[in-house]
C-alpha cells in the first residue's frame, strides 16, 4: 500500500532533520581531520587524568601521567584477558569506578570470528561516535535520495536490537542494539519494520520478518546491513520462499508456522490489512524478470545499499550490484569492533575509510618491523602495515584488538586505512606466512581466471598431511569435475604465490604440497552461519572465517564435501 499523507510528512522531516545533523556531523570530522594530533593527545590525558582514581588507574599510577609517552612508558598492552576479571565484577556484583569513573551503562556482546564469547563495557560517552555515524549514514541516505528526485522512503535495517540483563540489572547485547534503542520512536518512521518487532531476536524467524515487511513495502529507499551477506542471505531467502511471503501479502497476516511468540504474532497481525494489489505486483515481477536487475522492480524508489562491501566481502557486494542493477549507490559502512567505532567510510563508491576522531585513543604498531614505540596516526606512512591499539572511553586501555590496517592516504593529518587481516586468521607454517588480505586477493583473480561463480570460500592449513597443504573449499554455481579440481587448485596455488612468493618457494622445494579444491554442497555457508548463531554469535556479527581454526567448523565443512 502507498504511504499515507500523514507517513510522508513524518517520513520526510525526520529524513531531512536527521541528514542535517549528519551533515555536521560529517563537516565535524574533516575538521578535526586538520589538526587530528593535538586532538588526540587532549583527548587521552583528559581520560587519564578524569580516571585516576578508578581501580586501573591507580594500579597504573594514572596521577603520574602527563604526556602520551609517559602513558605508552607506564600502561602495558592488554588483551581481553587482561580485563575478564574486572568486567566479571561490573557485570555480576555492579560494582562501578573499576575502569572508569563513568558508569557502565551497557555491555557489548561479542562472539567474533573466533567464537570466544566477550562482554565489553560501554560508557554513555563512547555510544555518542555510533550515533553520529547513524546520522552521518542518514544525511549520505538523503542525498542520493535528492539526486533521484526523491523526496520520501523508508528502508530496511536488518541489524537486530535484541538484549538482555546480566546479574547487576545492567543490558547487554549489540552496541547497536544500545544506540538503536534509544531512536525507537523514529525508527518505525525511516524503515520498514513495526515498533513491536523492538527488543525481539532469539525465538523469532527474524529473517522472514524482514523479507516479508521488506516485500510488502514498495517504498523502499534504502537497505542497510552490518555485512553485505546479510543481504544476500537476506535476498536468498526471498528467492526460496517467494510464493508463501507473497501469499501472505495478499491475505494481511502472518502464517501460524513463522515461530515467534504468539503475542508477538497477535500484535503484528493486528496491524496487517490483505494487499492483493501489492500481491500481484509482486508476482509479475517475479514471473517477468530474472535475479538481475530484480530489486530495482521490487522497489523502484532503492537508490543505496549500505554494508561492508570491501575486501572479503567483495564478492557479496558484485552479487547484490547485479541484484540491483544500475543507479544504485553503494555506501560501504563503518569499520568497527565491539570495542570501538574505527572509522567510516569517506563517500559513497569509495573503499578508504576514515579514522574517526572522537571515538577512541589509536596507537599503531608497524608490521614487519621493528619500531622503539607504537606509532601515532599523524606519523603513519602510505601503503604500510600497522596492528590498530586502542583506548577507548569505556575502560579499555592500549587493546590489541588483532586488526591489521593499510594505509592508503590521508585526509590532512589523518589517515585513510583499508582492513588487511586479523591477526589470528593468519595460516604461518615452515616460514610461509599467509594473511586473509594474500587469501582475499588470490581468490579474486582466481575466480576471474576460471570463469567460476564462488558463492563463499574458507581454507584450512592440513599439517595431518605430509607435507602440509591447503584445503580450499568452495560453494559455487557449478559443478567441478575431479578433473578441473586438480587444475584449478594449481590455479589458485598459482594465484597465491603472487600474492605470496615464499608460497611459491615452499611448494618448488617441496615443503608444501599443492592445494586441494573440496567442493562444497549448497548452503554449506548459509549452514555455517547457522552452526554459529547456536553457539551464541548474532547474525549481525557473523562473517566467514576465511581460516579454519576449530575442528567442530572443520568437521561442518568435510561433512558437506561433494565425492567425485
Amino acid at each position: 500500500m502507498p504511504m499515507q499523507w500523514w507517513r510522508k510528512i513524518t517520513n520526510y522531516t525526520v529524513l531531512n532533520l536527521a541528514a542535517v545533523y549528519g551533515g555536521y556531523c560529517r563537516k565535524k570530522q574533516l575538521k578535526d581531520s586538520q589538526r587530528i594530533d593535538s586532538v588526540s593527545e587532549k583527548q587521552l590525558l583528559d581520560f587519564v587524568h578524569k580516571n585516576k582514581n578508578t581501580v586501573y588507574g591507580q594500579k597504573y599510577g594514572f596521577d603520574h601521567i602527563h604526556t602520551i609517552q609517559d602513558y605508552q612508558d607506564q600502561v602495558p598492552f592488554t588483551t581481553y584477558d587482561d580485563y575478564r576479571d574486572y568486567v566479571n565484577r561490573i557485570a555480576e556484583n555492579g560494582e562501578q569506578n573499576v575502569l572508569t569513573a563513568d558508569k557502565v551503562v551497557f555491555f557489548a556482546k561479542t562472539s567474533g570470528t573466533s567464537g570466544e564469547m566477550k562482554r565489553i563495557p560501554v560508557v554513555k560517552k563512547a555510544t555518542r561516535p555510533y550515533t553520529e555515524t547513524v546520522a552521518v549514514f542518514m544525511n549520505i541516505i538523503h542525498q542520493e535520495m535528492k539526486k533521484r528526485g526523491i523526496h520520501c522512503g523508508r528502508g530496511l535495517n536488518t541489524v537486530e536490537i535484541e538484549t538482555h540483563t546480566t546479574q547487576s540489572g545492567i543490558k547487554e547485547g549489540l552496541i547497536s542494539a544500545y544506540t538503536l534503542q534509544s531512536a525507537r520512536l523514529t525508527i518505525p518512521v525511516i524503515t520498514c519494520f513495526p515498533k513491536e518487532i523492538f527488543g525481539y531476536g532469539e525465538g523469532v524467524d527474524m529473517k522472514y520478518l524482514k523479507a516479508f515487511y521488506a516485500l510488502k513495502d514498495r517504498d523502499l529507499a534504502y537497505m542497510a546491513a552490518v555485512f553485505m551477506s546479510n543481504l544476500t542471505d537476506l535476498m536468498t531467502y526471498i528467492f526460496e520462499n517467494t510464493d508463501r511471503l507473497i501469499e501472505d501479502i495478499a491475505q494481511g497476516h502472518i502464517s501460524n508456522d513463522i515461530v515467534m511468540p504468539e503475542i508477538l504474532r497477535t500484535n503484528l497481525n493486528k496491524n496487517l490489512r490483505p494487499d492483493t494489489e501489492r500481491a500481484e505486483e509482486l508476482r509479475k515481477i517475479f514471473r517477468e524478470h530474472s535475479h538481475s536487475g530484480i530489486m530495482t522492480a521490487l522497489w523502484p524508489k532503492l537508490c543505496i545499499v549500505i554494508g561492508i562491501g570491501t575486501g572479503e566481502f567483495e564478492g557479496f557486494a558484485k552479487k547484490m550490484r547485479d541484484y540491483c542493477g544500475e543507479n544504485v549507490s553503494f555506501y560501504h559502512e563503518t569499520y568497527s569492533s565491539s570495542e570501538a567505532l574505527i572509522a567510516n567510510a569517506v563517500d559513497v563508491e569509495c573503499e578508504d575509510y576514515r579514522i574517526l576522531t572522537d571515538s577512541a585513543f589509536f596507537e599503531f604498531i608497524p608490521v614487519g618491523e621493528k619500531a622503539e614505540r607504537p606509532l601515532l596516526r599523524h606519523e603513519l606512512k602510505v601503503g604500510q602495515l600497522y596492528e590498530i591499539v586502542i583506548t577507548n572511553w569505556s575502560g579499555l586501555y592500549r587493546y590489541r584488538i588483532k586488526d591489521v590496517v593499510r594505509v592508503t592516504g590521508f585526509e590532512g593529518k589523518n589517515p585513510l586505512i583499508r582492513f588487511a587481516y586479523r591477526k589470528n586468521q593468519v595460516i604461518n607454517i615452515t616460514g610461509v606466512k599467509l594473511t586473509t588480505e594474500h587469501i582475499t586477493h588470490a581468490m579474486k583473480e582466481f575466480e576471474k581466471t576460471t570463469g567460476l561463480h564462488i558463492a563463499d570460500y574458507t581454507l584450512y592449513p592440513d599439517t595431518s598431511h605430509s607435507p602440509w597443504r591447503i584445503m580450499l573449499f568452495l560453494e559455487t554455481e557449478e559443478e567441478i569435475s575431479s578433473e578441473q579440481k586438480i587444475r584449478y587448485a594449481h590455479i589458485f596455488d598459482e594465484k597465491l604465490s603472487a600474492m605470496n612468493r615464499e608460497h611459491g618457494r615452499m611448494l618448488q622445494i617441496g615443503e608444501t604440497d599443492p592445494s586441494v579444491i573440496c567442493q562444497v554442497e549448497r548452503n554449506t555457508f548459509r549452514e555455517y552461519r547457522e552452526f554459529r548463531m547456536r553457539q551464541g554469535a548474532s547474525q549481525n556479527q557473523i562473517k566467514t572465517s576465511r581460516v579454519i581454526n576449530s575442528p567442530e567448523v572443520l568437521k561442518l565443512f568435510m561433512d558437506h564435501t561433494r565425492i567425485n
